[in-house]
C-alpha cells in the first residue's frame, strides 16, 4: 500500500478551476512571471536553483516547470493571502520533496544558511566587514562575487536533515492532483 501524507498548500481560485477542469494543476513559469511581474527575477532566482536540484529528487510529471510548496502542518501556511483557498492533501510520500521551512526562507531572502550558530555569526561578520547589512545585498551586487558564491554553496545545506532553522516543514510537489485533494476551505 502507498505511504501518504496530509499537507497543505494556500492557492488562487484559478487553481481550483484549473484542478476542476483538466484534474490536475502544474506550475507554469509563466504563471511566476505574471503574478510577480518586476519582482520575479528575486523569486526565479531561488526558484530555478531549487528545481535544478529537485528534479534529481523528486521526477517531474510531464507539464511541470515549478513546484507546488505545501506545508507538513497548516498552522505554518506562510503565503496565504485574500482570496486564497487551502487546500489539504494526502500525497504520496514518494511525490514530494521535504525540506525545513526555516532554510527554504533564507533561500527566498538570497540569504547564507549557516551550518551552525558559530558560521552564522562568522559569515555576518564577513558580510559586515564589507560595509553591508544583509547578506542580500552582496547576492544582488556585481561587486561580490565570492560572496555570493559562498551564499549560493550554503542552499545546498537546504537538504540537509542535520541542520534546522525552524520547527516548520514544508515540502515541494510537482502537481496537485484532484484524488489527492480532501478539504478546501474557503478564502478568509
Amino acid at each position: 500500500m502507498e505511504t501518504k501524507i496530509k499537507v497543505w498548500t494556500a492557492q488562487a481560485k484559478i487553481v481550483i478551476d484549473t484542478i476542476e477542469k483538466y484534474g490536475v494543476y502544474h506550475v507554469k513559469r509563466e504563471f511566476i512571471l505574471k503574478k510577480y511581474k518586476e519582482l520575479s527575477r528575486l523569486f526565479l532566482d531561488p526558484y530555478d536553483w531549487f528545481i535544478r536540484r529537485a528534479v534529481n529528487r523528486v521526477t517531474p510529471p510531464p507539464g511541470a516547470e515549478y513546484p507546488v510548496w505545501a506545508y507538513c502542518d497548516a498552522k505554518f501556511i506562510s503565503n496565504y493571502g485574500p482570496g486564497d483557498y487551502i487546500i489539504e492533501l494526502d500525497v504520496p510520500v514518494d511525490q514530494a520533496l521535504f525540506f525545513n521551512q526555516g532554510k527554504w526562507l533564507r533561500i527566498l531572502n538570497l540569504s547564507y544558511i549557516p551550518k551552525n550558530p558559530d558560521d552564522d555569526q562568522d559569515f555576518k561578520n564577513k558580510i559586515s566587514t564589507q560595509g553591508l547589512q544583509h547578506t542580500s545585498q552582496a547576492y544582488l551586487s556585481n561587486f561580490y562575487p565570492l560572496l555570493k558564491r559562498e551564499i549560493i554553496a550554503s542552499w545546498e545545506r537546504l537538504f540537509d536533515e542535520t541542520i534546522r532553522l525552524s520547527e516548520d516543514e514544508m515540502c515541494a510537489l510537482w502537481e496537485i492532483k484532484k484524488e489527492w485533494i480532501t478539504n478546501i476551505t474557503n478564502p478568509k
